[in-house]
């Protein structure tokens, strides 16, 4: 058996491999993703919403989260979904422009019916940047619950679920298992289960005060983000255009170290993933190595659902030629097609 050492070596092997493979297949094809097609929104409308929240939840609301809604034009909508993106990723990750047009699962959701809000958690975007310390996932989960409230009480009768990505999905389900506030959770990028890219990512990322992209703006001391030019290893190269990558690496933010540790509890313990009671959709990469090496990745996925005892519904879906991303790869619009079409099921 290889050593955690050797199994690393390997991954970081194959990621350099990958870039190239990017590089090469960007190249190739020209021609832009289905996803990028959603440049005009003559079917819904956008606007950026900021709340005033508490960090804690009951102490002073002296902190600003900031969401971009898209909302359906004309019709009833199918309800709401509140996407909580992942380490290093605001809002964008749900849409993101690129030099070929837009890539957004929000944008596909509110064309299929749903109102979506894309969250910029707080330390991110344009949501308040505390103290690193003062952030973590209890903090993430009080505010996004906060934000739920307010939609609650603005879109009145309509379900209400979460959407996560990675860091964000364990946000998702501290959140949902602590308030029962929710109709369904879709964890996106998350298995309760380490592969061997799992000791990798400490290796991508270095403190945010330390790189270029944040001269301008800089982050408060104990942020930390990914060194330029490694946004590529979140993708499976061989259905990731160029563009989408380069944009994901201009937008790049931030996560503390007490949201990374949180992470990590979670996905190695499921303390939260127990508690939550409502129906669970869990959509992973076919190549996502953070979760699981490729020759143990059926029996992976097929204990992901014991993770869950008290939910009365749990689906796991893999996402063939998709790694980490699921919303940025070229088949992005399969994954929120699935997703949308579990929801209208099940939330």
């Amino acid at each position: 058996m290889p050593t955690s050492n050797s199994r690393i070596s390997v991954v970081l092997r194959t990621a350099i491999a990958a870039a190239g493979a990017l590089t090469v297949t960007a190249l190739a094809v020209t021609v832009p993703a289905a996803a990028d097609a959603h440049n005009n929104g003559p079917d819904f409308s956008r606007h950026t919403l900021t709340q005033q929240v508490s960090l804690t939840g009951n102490g002073p609301a002296d902190q600003s989260l900031s969401s971009v809604v898209y909302q359906p034009e004309g019709g009833h909508a199918r309800g709401i979904q509140v996407m909580v993106p992942g380490a290093t990723y605001d809002h964008s990750y749900f849409d993101l422009k690129t030099s070929q047009g837009w890539v957004s699962q929000a944008r596909k959701a509110a064309e299929d019916g749903w109102i979506s809000v894309a969250v910029d958690r707080i330390g991110t975007g344009k949501s308040s940047h505390p103290a690193a310390g003062d952030v973590n996932n209890t903090v993430d989960a009080a505010t996004i619950h906060q934000l739920i409230a307010k939609l609650r009480s603005t879109y009145k009768g309509l379900p209400v679920s979460l959407v996560g990505h990675s860091q964000g999905s364990s946000v998702a389900l501290q959140e949902a298992a602590t308030y029962k506030d929710v109709n369904a959770v879709v964890i996106t990028g998350l298995l309760h289960h380490a592969g061997a890219a799992e000791g990798v990512f400490g290796t991508l990322v270095h403190p945010a005060a330390e790189d270029p992209a944040f001269a301008n703006h800089p982050a408060p001391t104990g942020y930390i983000t990914t060194r330029p030019g490694l946004r590529q290893y979140f993708y499976w190269p061989f259905n990731a255009d160029l563009a989408t990558v380069q944009a994901d690496d201009a937008t790049k933010q931030t996560i503390t170290p007490g949201e990374s540790g949180d992470f990590m509890t979670e996905q190695n313990q499921g303390r939260f993933a127990k508690g939550v009671n409502v129906p669970v959709l869990s959509v992973v990469g076919e190549h996502d190595t953070f979760y699981f090496d490729p020759a143990d990745r059926d029996k992976t996925v097929a204990a992901e659902p014991a993770a869950y005892p008290a939910s009365p519904h749990v689906d796991v879906k893999v996402v063939p030629n998709a790694g980490h991303d699921l919303a940025l790869q070229r088949n992005s619009d399969d994954t929120t097609n699935y997703i949308d079409t579990w929801l209208s099921r099940e939330a």
